[in-house]
């Protein structure tokens, strides 16, 4: 081949070769399956080929150095030429370890498991999305005036507006104390156990500190209540806005600075519980994305520091295994294994590494879940943005619960256009696997959401900011009435 391709395929495909001027010469491949040819090009092929249009149609085949084909192709691939976009950023290695269930991680994964409680009650309030909606009727899952044994209550926004003037709290129904969007997450999870305690955490902090304050302040968010934050994994429009929640629960944790130590009640000083940032340790230096063929990755802000979130009252624990928090009513994965053919990470995304050099890093490796059982229903898997593919997430799930997956709640990571070729195929697996809810929001993006309303009529429903979801324990039959009756005695 003329630009050097050394290409080992394990089945038979298509080679078509365009006579072009030698600057602009491509290939692209076609995969002999016609199921395949459906699927549009792959961004990846621009790492290490030329392609001068991008209406080609060609499967999207994640052979970038060789790694994580789908099942019963391998596809290695070496180029000599220096010029090539990217062509001096490596790939960071993972993805081949990670390309099957490690048994180990398995096993310790079932075992944090094992300790997991469930819950009678589970509410999700929405902080930081990318979208507000207030006026939206819900799907017929979410309807507030079904039986709640049935559905999963939703409380929009403008409701929830609407109970503020009619139990006086509002004067009026100011548009000035509407919530903001912004491209970001941020979760409030509230659990309650079959013994009446109540477990609070935060799931990722959203992109600007200013908005997460404003819509936390704006709810009511009392962090004196909240006992950690989850982060998923280390990008800005999940982490920054963790530092104004360090701030709220240092102050939450401090005593009044402005009361005299002699008009403090008798008695030892009360003691709180420290708010505790649960982090994967493998915060990477700066990340940004490579657009075009730039050989220079644009740069994103910089994630915080262990010390800023380090403050008063606070404390920082690093996890890269599965474990459980709060009373082990909540379950925070490991690194996910990357299982499923289409889900390939996100393509020109690249990581400042220790060496002070920018690597490619498609893969995001730190990426966790958290899960949540509720009673009688199953488990409710919330997914920051999905950068391991939300089904690759579900997946494993039910791999180290053998449990329903009742609810799937989070970023999909959908938008765009090089990640909205993945639709079809996530769409269908999701529907394969069958959840009873789907709340997709942050980066699931319009077209995904759409497809997703066509499969799921009944089941899903759009996240917003101010959205309140309800998941109830299933009804305790008589016999169970009896059981848990002897159990509480």
């Amino acid at each position: 081949l003329d630009l050097n391709f050394i290409i080992t395929v394990s089945r038979v495909v298509i080679l078509v070769k365009r006579k072009v001027p030698r600057s602009r010469r491509y290939y692209f491949f076609l995969p002999s399956d016609p199921l395949i040819h459906e699927s549009p090009i792959s961004t990846h092929f621009t790492h290490f080929t030329r392609l001068p249009c991008r209406t080609l149609t060609s499967y999207d085949l994640p052979i970038f150095h060789g790694s994580f084909v789908p099942e019963g192709i391998k596809v290695t691939c070496r180029k000599r030429n220096n010029k090539q976009p990217h062509a001096n950023l490596r790939r960071i290695p993972g993805v081949g370890e990670m390309s099957e269930l490690d048994p180990q991680e398995i096993a310790i994964a079932r075992a944090a498991w094992s300790r997991l409680r469930a819950v009678e009650r589970l509410t999700v309030t929405v902080i930081v999305d990318n979208e507000t909606d207030g006026l939206s009727s819900p799907c017929a899952c979410c309807d507030p005036s079904l039986d709640p044994n049935t559905s999963t209550p939703y409380q929009s926004e403008f409701t929830w507006a609407t109970h503020q003037v009619a139990s006086g709290k509002w004067p009026d129904l100011d548009f000035r104390r509407s919530l903001l969007a912004g491209h970001g997450l941020s979760l409030l999870l509230s659990v309650t156990t079959s013994d009446g305690s109540v477990h609070r955490l935060l799931f990722d902090g959203g992109p600007r500190e200013d908005l997460w304050s404003i819509n936390a302040e704006r709810l009511g968010v009392d962090l004196a209540g909240v006992g950690a934050a989850v982060l998923s994994h280390w990008h800005v429009d999940h982490s920054v806005g963790l530092l104004a929640v360090a701030r709220a629960a240092s102050a939450a944790r401090a005593t009044n600075p402005d009361q005299p130590e002699a008009e403090l009640p008798p008695g030892p000083e009360p003691v709180m519980e420290p708010f505790v940032f649960d982090l994967h340790p493998a915060r990477p230096a700066r990340r940004g994305l490579l657009l075009g063929s730039s050989q220079k990755p644009v740069p994103f802000n910089v994630d915080p520091t262990l010390e800023q979130l380090s403050l008063p009252g606070c404390r920082v624990e690093l996890h890269a295994s599965p474990h459980t928090l709060l009373g082990n009513c909540f379950f925070v994965s490991g690194s996910i294994p990357r299982l499923t053919s289409f889900e390939t990470g996100q393509p020109g995304h690249a990581t400042l590494g220790a060496d002070g050099k920018w690597h490619l890093d498609p893969y995001i490796m730190e990426e966790r879940y958290l899960a949540v059982r509720v009673r009688g229903r199953g488990v409710v898997v919330f997914s920051g943005c999905s950068h391991a593919g939300i089904v690759n997430v579900v997946q494993n799930v039910k791999e180290v619960s053998s449990e329903h997956v009742f609810g799937v709640v989070g970023g999909l990571h959908l938008a765009g256009s090089k990640m909205e070729v993945r639709i079809p195929e996530t769409v269908a697996a999701l529907r394969e696997i069958d959840p009873d809810r789907v709340f997709g929001g942050h980066c699931t993006g319009r077209r995904a959401k759409a497809a997703l309303v066509a499969a799921f009529p009944d089941r899903f429903q759009p996240l917003s900011v101010g959205g309140t979801y309800t998941f109830l324990a299933a009804p305790l039959g008589e016999e169970q009435k009896a059981e848990a009756a002897v159990e509480g005695q």
